[in-house]
């Protein structure tokens, strides 16, 4: 959804909702002022019983809570760990979209722990980043885009800068609004996609491993990485701040029930 796109969507969902059939209208965030008219528009028709509309939204304060809650809402979350993340990357991409060349592996490897990283540190707010940001899906797989571009161009060398400044300026940090935050990403950006590191075989962080140059490595190499905390950039005191604020929170859910309870 976005601009323009309102009146197209309404008849659209108009004759689905008459014949029966499904509509899915995808990042709805981005129309929030809009929402409150579409919710009194579904409630004007005559829903046909096999009609179904699908809603994709990321997390927005001024999503209406009465249509959140007239909705099945089901939530897609990064998995918790930076080598599950990285193992959920590499299975969704499969062993066809990794390629052969062994620069351009090693590429995708560094972007995959790079985006996990990211993510990661979202558990640590406000060690981790200053807030919550919504890295997704959708920003691994643009990036994934530009460097098969960059790889399928063939340049004598690849222009690593041209990589950093579009995943800071425009892909990773735009969703970024803390400039110390963004400064992070930058210094990650030139560690992973670094020369020395991708061609010419450094360890990459003053880690004991080198990146590798296959697919075929992935259960292997998943299971000899270093701890989580490690490979996100973080000293293993912020796990403990984690499960110090896990257990405060889940403190208050059962002071929450026992109150429900009475």
């Amino acid at each position: 959804m976005g601009q323009s796109q309102a009146d197209a969507a309404l008849e659209l969902i108009t004759s689905a909702a008459h014949s029966g059939e499904w509509v899915c209208l995808k990042n709805i965030h981005l129309m929030t002022a809009w929402l409150p008219s579409l919710e009194k528009e579904l409630r004007a028709l005559d829903l046909h019983d096999d009609f179904r509309l699908w809603l994709t939204t990321e997390a927005h304060p001024r999503f209406p809570g009465i249509l959140a809650e007239s909705c099945l809402k089901v939530t897609y979350e990064a998995p918790q760990g930076v080598k599950k993340n990285m193992l959920r990357t590499y299975t969704a991409w499969g062993p066809d979209l990794v390629p052969s060349a062994p620069l351009h592996a090693r590429a995708l490897f560094a972007l995959a722990w790079f985006h996990a990283v990211v993510q990661e540190r979202r558990t640590f707010v406000p060690q981790g980043w200053a807030k919550f940001y919504e890295f997704s899906d959708a920003d691994l797989r643009v990036s994934m885009d530009i460097l098969g571009q960059l790889f399928r161009a063939g340049p004598a060398r690849v222009p690593w800068e041209f990589v950093h400044g579009l995943y800071e300026g425009a892909i990773y940090g735009g969703h970024v609004d803390n400039l110390h935050d963004l400064h992070v990403i930058g210094s990650y950006l030139r560690e992973f996609f670094n020369p020395a590191v991708l061609e010419q075989g450094s360890q990459p962080l003053s880690l004991s491993f080198h990146i590798p140059s296959s697919a075929s490595y992935k259960v292997q190499l998943l299971a000899v990485l270093p701890p989580s905390p490690h490979l996100a950039l973080l000293p293993a005191s912020g796990q403990v701040i984690f499960l110090y604020h896990s257990t405060i929170f889940l403190s208050l859910l059962v002071d929450f029930s026992h109150v429900l309870d009475n």
